[in-house]
């Protein structure tokens, strides 16, 4: 059981409160204080002090404490004996311990128990709720008095003005003008190094400019030389890729008759067939494919139109694809038909 507040409570009615088999908490009146230097005042109050040697039970912690929880005398000692215990065994352990609303105890390495009171409560029932005041000087304006009664002959005098005192000594002037001179030119070196720190300030944001439109264009150029290198890597690609497209044309063009997929007219079923407007040309488009075709004949059409024999294949789609490829390279109106 905490009895701090029971123990508060009894100091504001008591100068002496005693925790049997603990200590007695003494209070102790300090008159009203007024400090000049540090500009406060403090009100008449009682402060707590504590002494470990009274520890006889007077009854009075007792009475209230067996009050306050309907208990008996006995009960009420048992949960003082309780409280002391707690506070000892918080002593031993932590070394320190609160009783609110009163002070603190510390126990020391020396085993020696002190006592630190709260200076901010004030136990002087007549001083209850009395702040620690600030002091502050206050100036009072002083009015003359009016006059009751004047005489005409009296004459009023004017306060005499008092002249300052000039400076006539030539030393004490010379003084003064090495003073101004001196103030002056502090002055003026201080706007030179104003104006300069000025001018730096204002060529590095010049520079820092430059650098940043410099570095902009370089980045500008990076990018389009980048791209131009992208470009030309792309078109060298695709000239490669012609040039080996137009290699593999040529290859198949300029081939002889492979026999595993090109056969004889005899064997073959899907043929090459060329238009040619009459049979002069045929006779000429005949004689000049025949050194790479030997197959190559003129052959009259269903319709009696002359056409010129070039190559045949089993395969439907390889012979337009061949097809396709030799129209391409002769520029020649070709048919494929099944023979």
């Amino acid at each position: 059981m905490n009895l701090a507040k029971e123990i508060s409570f009894l100091l504001y009615k008591h100068n002496c409160v005693i925790l049997p088999g603990f200590g007695a908490f003494l209070l102790r009146e300090k008159n009203a204080e007024r400090n000049e230097v540090a500009k406060y005042a403090m009100p008449k109050q009682k402060t707590v002090t504590f002494n470990q040697q009274i520890v006889n039970n007077d009854g009075l912690v007792a009475n209230y404490v067996s009050t306050q929880n309907n208990c008996s005398y006995e009960s009420g000692l048992e949960k003082i004996n309780d409280y002391t215990n707690e506070l000892w065994d918080t002593l031993k352990s932590k070394r320190n311990v609160e009783v609110a609303d009163v002070g603190t105890f510390y126990y020391t390495q020396e085993d020696k128990l002190v006592f630190v009171p709260y200076h901010s409560v004030n136990f002087d029932t007549a001083s209850f709720g009395l702040p620690k005041l600030r002091l502050k000087t206050v100036e009072l304006a002083i009015t003359p008095a009016p006059i009751a009664h004047q005489d005409a002959t009296t004459e009023v005098l004017a306060p005499a003005k008092v002249e300052e005192p000039t400076v006539e000594s030539p030393m004490v002037r010379e003084v003064v003008t090495k003073v101004a001179a001196a103030k002056a030119k502090t002055k003026q070196r201080n706007v030179k190094i104003q104006a300069k720190k000025l001018q730096t300030k204002t060529k590095q944001g010049t520079t820092k400019s430059r650098f940043s439109g410099l570095a902009v264009v370089n980045t500008l150029g990076l990018c389009f030389l980048i791209g131009m290198a992208f470009a030309l890597l792309n078109f060298e690609q695709s000239q490669s890729n012609r040039q080996v497209a137009d290699q593999q044309v040529a290859s198949i063009l300029n081939a002889p008759d492979n026999p595993t997929y090109i056969n004889t007219a005899t064997e073959a079923s899907f043929g090459i067939y060329a238009h040619v407007v009459d049979h002069n040309e045929a006779i000429e488009l005949t004689e000049s494919l025949q050194d790479k075709y030997d197959n190559t004949e003129i052959t009259p059409d269903s319709n009696n139109e002359t056409t010129v024999f070039i190559i045949s294949f089993h395969n439907e789609e390889l012979a337009h694809e061949y097809k396709n490829l030799l129209q391409n390279k002769l520029d020649l109106n070709l048919i494929v038909k099944q023979k």
